[in-house]
């Protein structure tokens, strides 16, 4: 079921993007490598067309993770889930307005990243 799913990890933290592409891998999901800059990202999802992304707010490189969405959807409508650890308010509403997904703070459950999988998946 999950299978058919490809999902990019933006994250630059790398045991959090190794761990979530392990978890994400022993659901049964296709997990691209992960990403650690927005700049990065934006290529990625264009090139591979993934079918979420899990975008990380705070990035290594001159994007965040607001902006690498934002030029992304500018080109094509890829669902995007923002994960954080530092939300201040002005940032979730700058990332409410990309009209994401869902917006999760971190640490990720996995359970709610299972979730969307499977109401992208109906």
């Amino acid at each position: 079921m999950m299978e058919k799913f490809k999902v990019l990890i933006v994250e630059d933290e790398i045991l959090t993007a190794k761990m979530l592409k392990m978890d994400l891998e022993e659901l049964g999901v296709n997990v691209l490598e992960p990403i650690a800059k927005g700049e990065d990202a934006v290529n990625v999802a264009l090139q591979e067309n993934p079918s979420l992304i899990l975008m990380d707010i705070r990035l290594a490189g001159g994007l965040d993770g607001i902006e690498a969405a934002e030029r992304i959807l500018m080109k094509k409508k890829i669902p995007i889930v923002f994960m954080t650890g530092y939300a201040t308010e002005e940032i979730k509403e700058r990332a409410l307005k990309v009209n994401p997904v869902d917006y999760l703070d971190k640490p990720v459950d996995l359970y709610k990243i299972k979730n969307i999988l499977e109401q992208l998946n109906k």
